[in-house]
């Protein structure tokens, strides 16, 4: 598609031979070494290259970038090919900023500049002789030389000017895997915003350990999955290290086979992030050739992984994702001791019946073709049967409670009630507490609604089961975390506290979101079961009332307003009719 696009507008090329030169040597290597042509055909950052270049070439992307030397990476990915194949090769390449030059899956020259100020784009020319006559030449634009290494591979090589793609390796008994640490190859990352982290010789070491370290994990639990990791995924695109929590990573599926990730905390996490990244990639590639998902304009859904709302694709993406997350916890947890274990069997709790909640909705969407309605099916049978296998109630009870409250807090934040709803029940509301509250529609999902919070009560909940001496820290100092005493008391369990703590929150701050999450907890906690629904079901409603009671003085309690709406809430649910079931 590419060169179709160029031969239509030759003049893309700029003071570089013609695109059909590339090709001819593209062909030669694929004749001489297909498995080579494929090496860097396949490599991730050409599918990026060539969507990037596309886009500009159609006028639906613009950069200040001099287009001639995008497009003309179409001779460094020949020239690449050729050294890879061993083929004899004289070719005219780019160099975007003067000075360097980027071999993809190999790795980067460093030309001498004339003029160290001087970043203009220019044009390298590329010489070898093929393999066993001597080294590649690559010939900077002002004449000066550099000798590349001479094995074909490109091995990490102490020469000047030429620094060799970093690798990753980890082996335990016959399974083995590698990935290429890509932090400098300029189409490598794909995410607006992320630039890949120059891995120095302290992060390689870290990012060397952690992959020996989550790759044993794998392989102990997983080994069939930990080859078909190992077969799929050839390169990460390195980001600076997380400092708390889980790493960010992304996968597109226009870089097959790889996934740009932050420097994870510790191996597990690593583990899990490779398995995330591997089912995107897996599910991605099915897409190119089936279709599982029905768009609907404007329909947003809830995915208890995320803190927007998300279409129904993103929905079916995450999911799947989260399959294979809960399948490593449910393998891993019984292997782990200490404080691992507890970390292993906390995660496998909270995802699973979160990951089931959201199978159990998708169905229900009328969003899902026929084959989408399979697999969706497919795999919630699959969650249902781990989903009975038995955890300590007080785990069940900390994941349960995690997901009610990121739920609570998604509606307050994602969920729109209509101002005449809330005018209609204030209205109701004033008659007095003998007047039936009103049926009333469901809020429009919008994103971010209001402002995002920090989930402190799920942060707090977490620590408790990963990481205990952090977590009791965080229990004699919760304003560090933002916490309160509200939130304490209702981990501790003693709801009575808990709800003075939130009712006298919403006093103060009722336009706050997080208050009237705990209030619900709590109300569930003590065993008030339609203030809880309510709180916990339609948050942004009883919000929204209590806003409206609050603009006209009108004295109110927010916990009896939530029973209010509660009890036609409930009375509601028992009076709907089962949910279909795919």
């Amino acid at each position: 598609m590419v060169l179709e696009a160029v031969v239509a507008d030759p003049a893309a090329m700029g003071p570089l031979p013609s695109v059909r030169s590339a090709w001819n040597l593209l062909s030669r290597a694929q004749y001489e070494n297909p498995n080579a042509f494929d090496d860097i055909l396949m490599h991730p950052s050409t599918g990026i290259w060539a969507a990037h270049v596309l886009r500009r070439l159609r006028g639906v992307k613009s950069s200040s970038v001099p287009l001639w030397t995008e497009v003309g990476y179409f001779h460094t990915l020949a020239a690449a090919a050729a050294m890879r194949a061993g083929v004899e090769f004289h070719a005219q390449v780019p160099v975007p900023d003067g000075g360097t030059l980027h071999f993809p899956s190999m790795g980067t020259v460093l030309l001498p500049r004339a003029d160290a100020d001087n970043a203009r784009p220019r044009v390298a020319t590329v010489r070898w002789a093929g393999r066993g006559a001597g080294s590649v030449a690559v010939v900077s634009p002002t004449g000066a030389c550099v000798l590349l290494p001479d094995s074909p591979d490109f091995p990490e090589s102490p020469l000047a000017n030429w620094r060799p793609l970093p690798q990753l390796r980890a082996t335990r008994g016959r399974h083995s895997f590698r990935l290429a640490l890509d932090d400098i190859d300029p189409y490598a990352p794909f995410v607006a915003g992320r630039e890949a982290a120059l891995a120095n010789a302290q992060s390689r070491n870290r990012w060397q350990t952690l992959t020996e370290q989550a790759w044993d994990v794998l392989v102990r639990t997983q080994p069939d999955t930990a080859d078909s990791i190992a077969d799929m995924m050839c390169a990460l695109v390195p980001l600076e290290r997380v400092t708390a929590g889980e790493p960010y990573s992304a996968t597109s599926p226009e870089s097959f086979g790889s996934a740009m990730m932050q420097l994870p905390m510790d191996a597990t996490s690593l583990a899990v992030s490779l398995i995330h990244e591997f089912q995107h990639i897996k599910l991605g590639a099915l897409l190119d050739m089936i279709t599982l998902t029905r768009e609907v304009n404007g329909s947003l859904h809830y995915a208890p992984w995320r803190l927007d709302p998300r279409p129904i694709a993103g929905v079916l993406q995450g999911v799947y994702a989260h399959l294979g997350i809960v399948a490593f916890w449910r393998r891993y947890h019984p292997t782990a001791s200490g404080q691992e274990a507890s970390r292993a069997r906390f995660a496998y709790a909270r995802w699973r019946r979160s990951t089931l909640a959201v199978l159990d909705d998708l169905p229900v969407s009328g969003q899902l073709t026929e084959l989408g309605g399979w697999f969706v099916t497919n795999m919630r049978e699959a969650l249902a049967r781990w989903c009975e296998e038995p955890l300590p109630p007080h785990v069940e009870a900390d994941a349960a409670m995690v997901a009610e409250d990121h739920l609570g807090m998604w509606r307050l934040r994602n969920g729109q009630p209509s101002e005449s709803d809330a005018g209609l029940l204030a209205e109701h509301w004033k008659q007095g507490p003998a007047t039936a509250c009103p049926a009333v529609k469901n809020p429009v999902v919008r994103a971010d609604v209001l402002p995002r919070e920090r989930a402190v009560r799920s942060e707090l909940v977490s620590a408790r089961w990963e990481d205990r001496k952090r977590y009791e820290w965080l229990h004699r100092h919760p304003e560090s975390l933002g916490a309160t005493s509200a939130d304490i008391a209702l981990l501790d369990g003693d709801f009575g506290a808990a709800l003075r703590g939130y009712r006298q929150q919403i006093t103060a701050r009722p336009e706050a979101a997080s208050p009237w999450t705990g209030l619900g907890l709590a109300a569930k906690g003590r065993g008030d079961p339609a203030a809880a629904a309510a709180l916990l079901g339609r948050p942004e409603l009883v919000r929204a009332v209590y806003l409206r009671l609050a603009e006209d003085a009108t004295p109110v309690d927010p916990l009896d307003l939530a029973e209010w709406i509660g009890l036609r809430l409930t009375a509601e649910a028992v009076a709907a009719p089962p949910p279909h079931r795919s």
